[in-house]
């Protein structure tokens, strides 16, 4: 399959975020193989509205891992922006803490607790961070993130490192305010890493619930904006790397807008492996082949690229993808075909296109 270089837009977004992001990290550890996915990122040109692929600044990179703040700053007050015309809040009323007696600061003082949520995550492969039902204060709730992710087996650490704080609205039409909240050195990954996890709440007649967790370390990372827009990032291995578009919605809930998992070299056997070794077999590299993937709702759409193989890998390349189409049932489909999906999903959610390609910052503030 030839590629349209004017379309392969979706690629941009996920596939370039993910490069410029997990290159500068939230953790110390920094990676060096910036030439996975490179393949796919340098053939893209910006078309259809989606030409930022960088997802933010470096300034925002740093907010989140370090909130540098003036200390003698007076303390935010409330913004009384009106909505937009199109029913949201103005990105300042986001980032800019509420009066003294809003749940939300009531909460970060020690003076509100919050419910967990029947949404809050329950992994199959884990246990639960928070209990559903159960209510928790600030401190407490700080108490049982460090008491989650500090293994006393391999840590003396007891307690995360900082606290911070942020607001943002979800980004329908309702533009509900969120609360987040940040555990900064919970050692995920390693010692000392300043890997953090991060707790969303929502108020709801007048009851606070904890609604979301997401978490970010060496290998996995998902990043705010002030809009209710989230790229997610991660890595399994050299050649298989992901990264996707998630939105919060007006409930503290997020949902995923799209995801990739790019494959490359070797790492393309995944999707056949018998027919990846009796092609390629021990000896045989597939050179510069790249898979992507991507997830839009439900659905599933497979893409291929081997402009950068030699002409021999290329024949070969085309064998493989044929293997795949016959015996796993694999449709490649086209960028268009993608890009049309993820504006569908769009629509379902409820969300402008056009937003899920803004990254405006967020501010991160102390919680004293």
């Amino acid at each position: 399959m030839k590629r349209d270089k004017s379309k392969m837009i979706i690629v941009t977004v996920l596939t370039a975020v993910w490069m410029g992001l997990f290159l500068s990290g939230c953790t110390a550890e920094k990676k060096d193989d910036p030439q996975e996915g490179e393949i796919i990122l340098d053939s893209v040109s910006d078309t259809e509205g989606l030409a930022d692929a960088s997802p933010h600044s470096d300034t925002e990179t740093d907010s989140e891992a370090d909130v540098q703040t003036d200390p003698q700053a007076p303390a935010p007050v409330a913004d009384e922006t009106p909505p937009n015309e199109n029913g949201q809040l103005m990105e300042n009323n986001s980032q800019t803490a509420l009066n003294p007696g809003n749940l939300y600061e009531q909460f970060l003082r020690n003076e509100a607790s919050a419910l967990a949520a029947e949404s809050i995550p329950q992994e199959e492969y884990r246990s639960p961070i928070l209990e559903k039902g159960g209510s928790y204060t600030f401190t407490e709730l700080g108490e049982t993130i460090s008491a989650y992710f500090l293994d006393p087996e391999y840590t003396d650490k007891t307690s995360y490192t900082a606290a911070q704080y942020a607001y943002v609205n979800s980004p329908d039409s309702t533009g509900a305010q969120l609360l987040l909240v940040k555990f900064i050195g919970l050692n995920i990954y390693s010692q000392d890493d300043d890997s953090y996890a991060v707790i969303a709440i929502k108020e709801d007649n007048g009851q606070l619930y904890l609604t979301a967790e997401y978490e970010c370390w060496a290998r996995s990372e998902t990043l705010a904006y002030s809009n209710g827009i989230l790229n997610d990032y991660g890595s399994a291995g050299a050649g298989d790397h992901y990264s996707g578009i998630s939105a919060f919605q007006s409930d503290g809930t997020f949902l995923s807008v799209c995801g990739t998992e790019t494959l490359s070299g070797w790492w393309t056997s995944c999707i056949n492996d018998a027919a990846y070794q009796e092609i390629f077999g021990e000896n045989t590299e597939p050179g510069e082949f790249v898979v992507a993937i991507h997830t839009v709702g439900e659905d599933r759409y497979y893409q291929y690229d081997t402009e950068e193989c030699t002409e021999e890998q290329k024949i070969l390349c085309e064998a493989y993808v044929e293997r795949c189409r016959e015996e796993q049932d694999i449709n490649w489909v086209s960028e268009e075909e993608v890009l049309n999906a993820v504006k569908a999903r769009c629509d379902d959610l409820g969300i402008a296109y056009d937003i899920i390609n803004q990254h405006p910052e967020i501010l991160w503030n102390p919680v004293e």
